[in-house]
């Protein structure tokens, strides 16, 4: 996650798009590069571009707040796709793994001519990141044609990403205790809200009123038909916690639990690896 600074110029934009940078995990062995930019929809504000070999970045610094705007060729930002009330380097980088680059990596692979070349390169990518942390991965087909999957383990967990098509974001399955699936699951939402959570009301199932107390402080969520339950509403991954094996037993930390999360992307996994396979 190395980023290069092509000038020596200092301004506000230049130092956190810096910042942002080298928290962006590399493609293919290629980080980052960083260069001065004009933002078409501001003028008032200085602006830097994030370069990583057909995808690009462009970013504002306000005095409040960071915006953001994606590129691709043909494609010029006429104003921000992102608005962050922040200026904190790790929670741009953070947002912009979960949010923006999975939609520029979904609008590039319409132009792929090799889509299963394209998928098993991001295949790499995510097991060649948990390898680096330790973990043992194993690569195959998926159970559904058109689909590869990595899988590994982890302080208790067994952890898959499947790619399907040429769909780059993945469905990532985690299994395993209570406890650590919740730890694990938070890492792919939201940041926690301030406060109390709020948590609808009727949650059946001791399991699903434990899971839905966690998943309330990250944002949306609500009971299925099939009493599981499914979360995040907005922009960003999504997914659904598999109802208890038995919805009558007590939800202790090593109960087993498993949750599905989807349109995770490929750079969001891979920056997760450190704490999803140490």
């Amino acid at each position: 996650m190395t980023a290069t600074l092509s000038t020596t110029t200092a301004s506000p934009a230049l130092s956190l798009a810096a910042r942002v940078a080298a928290l962006l995990p590399a493609r293919a062995g290629s980080p980052w590069t960083v260069e001065p930019y004009a933002a078409w929809w501001t003028a008032r504000y200085p602006a830097a571009r994030l370069v990583q070999g057909r995808r690009a970045l462009v970013l504002a610094a306000r005095t409040w707040d960071t915006e953001i705007g994606w590129q691709l060729p043909g494609r010029e930002p006429t104003r921000p796709d992102l608005r962050l009330e922040t200026m904190a380097p790790a929670r741009v980088a953070r947002e912009v793994l979960r949010l923006v680059l999975p939609v520029v990596d979904d609008e590039a692979a319409a132009a792929l001519e090799d889509v299963s070349r394209a998928r098993l390169e991001l295949l790499y990518e995510i097991g060649n990141a948990m390898r680096a942390q330790g973990a043992a991965t194993y690569e195959r087909g998926g159970l559904l044609r058109n689909t590869s999957t990595v899988t590994w383990s982890s302080s208790g967990l067994r952890y898959s990403a499947t790619l399907h098509g040429s769909n780059p974001a993945c469905d990532v399955q985690l299994e395993g205790p209570l406890r650590a699936v919740e730890r694990a699951v938070a890492h792919f939402l939201p940041e926690a809200a301030r406060g109390r959570p709020t948590v609808p009301a009727g949650i059946r199932g001791r399991l699903e009123r434990r899971m839905a107390q966690v998943l309330a402080r990250h944002g949306h969520v609500e009971q299925l038909e099939q009493k599981g339950l499914a979360f995040g509403a907005g922009p960003g991954p999504y997914g659904h916690v598999a109802p208890a094996l038995d919805p009558a037993a007590r939800a202790h930390d090593i109960t087993p639990a498993s949750v599905d999360i989807h349109g995770v992307g490929v750079d969001f996994l891979v920056s997760l690896a450190p704490q999803l396979a140490r």
